[in-house]
């Protein structure tokens, strides 16, 4: 940590051409900025929650931000920037505070919607739900479940006609390995 600053933020003389800062600070620097160099703040919250940010690779953007409410070393959210673009675009989530990953969420395509969501709904590390948004129009179109929580998805349902319900489900119902589609709404038009 440096201090608990971004380097070359709101301070005369150091700004970058193109370079806009995710967010800004009200208090001026204490020492020169050091670009191209990784940074780190950590702030200990007057609640008792400690805030986490990081840029890894020196660019003066956040790469990976974390809270952790209760300050137990772990993070209840962390925001992470995958594709390292300058946005926050995948989230993390810790829904016990067990240190175990509960749900994530991802824009895949960086138009500030969710794309992607997965969930450990019974707390074994194992995706038991995912939702996709395959055509990126900010409406989910295929829901896939593991309801026996083996580690194998089960079922997937997919809304073909993008009226918002599923049209079409796939399913092993005899466990033979083959999916089996399955119509869910037979008046849906393909």
């Amino acid at each position: 940590g440096d201090g608990g600053h971004e380097p070359g933020y709101d301070q005369p003389g150091y700004e970058q051409p193109g370079h806009e800062p995710p967010y800004g600070h009200d208090a001026p620097h204490e020492e020169p900025p050091h670009y191209g160099e990784p940074d780190s703040i950590v702030e200990k919250n007057v609640d008792g929650s400690t805030d986490v940010v990081v840029d890894l690779n020196g660019d003066g953007y956040a790469d990976v931000v974390q809270h952790d409410s209760d300050s137990d070393g772990y993070a209840d959210t962390t925001y992470v920037d995958s594709n390292h673009d300058g946005r926050l675009d995948t989230i993390l989530k810790d829904y016990d505070d067990d240190g175990d990953l509960d749900a994530a969420f991802a824009d895949t395509n960086a138009d500030g919607r969710v794309d992607y969501a997965a969930a450990d709904l019974n707390d074994d590390n194992k995706v038991d739900h995912v939702t996709l948004d395959t055509d990126y129009d900010g409406k989910a179109d295929t829901w896939i479940a593991d309801v026996d929580y083996d580690g194998k998805p089960d079922v997937a349902f997919v809304d073909t006609n993008h009226d918002g319900t599923p049209d079409v489900a796939v399913t092993d119902a005899n466990h033979d390995g083959t999916p089996e589609q399955q119509p869910v709404n037979p008046y849906a038009a393909s």
